[in-house]
């Protein structure tokens, strides 16, 4: 896969492209997602975005050190969810989340095989010694879908967010560096 640093990035897998969001050209489905108080339960974002505030959120992603992917639905060609990663270089680290807001794409390993094409991408392409992720403890498709793909809790931030009842959740952490990434690659062409 040839990519230069800076331009939309697009990632490939057999059920599933993950392209750069283009800020000025956002989904219905995106804002859709944005206004469902359910789906952004665990997540730190304001529900019921405007078209105009999510088009400044996501003109930030600069596809160096911030990107926004949607991803595609082969079957349907249609958005299913979003891929976010920030890279830091300096510390040969990235952060990313996933959100699937196309429910019926729930429970069918959309961002287990969408994660593993982005972790070969940071791990090989750019490089990257260590992908990490932030899950609230009671996201438990998250942290089953983390665990699954060979992370490690590093973590828990006890009270660390508040929930959209007023009560404080905890948030688990989750590393995989990429030596651990490899080892699990050798295992399973082994």
């Amino acid at each position: 896969m040839y990519w230069k640093w800076g331009t939309p990035l697009t990632l490939e897998t057999p059920n599933y492209v993950a392209k750069s969001v283009d800020a000025e050209n956002l989904p219905e489905q995106l804002i859709e997602w944005f206004s469902d108080e359910e789906l952004l339960e665990f997540l730190e974002e304001k529900v019921g975005q405007s078209r105009t505030e999510l088009q400044k959120k996501f003109a930030r992603f600069n596809n160096k050190s911030l990107f926004a992917l949607l991803i595609y639905a082969r079957d349907i060609k249609q958005p299913i969810g979003i891929l976010r990663i920030h890279i830091e270089l300096k510390n040969s680290r990235a952060e990313t989340s996933t959100i699937i807001g196309n429910r019926d794409y729930w429970g069918k390993n959309a961002v287990i095989e969408v994660r593993e094409r982005m972790m070969r991408f940071l791990f090989t392409g750019v490089k990257i010694n260590k992908i990490s992720g932030s899950v609230r403890a009671r996201n438990f498709p998250a942290l089953f879908n983390y665990t699954k793909q060979g992370f490690r809790k590093e973590g828990i931030l006890k009270q660390q967010v508040t929930a959209n009842d007023g009560s404080f959740e905890d948030v688990v952490v989750f590393g995989l560096l990429k030596s651990e990434w490899e080892a699990l690659q050798e295992r399973s062409d082994g």
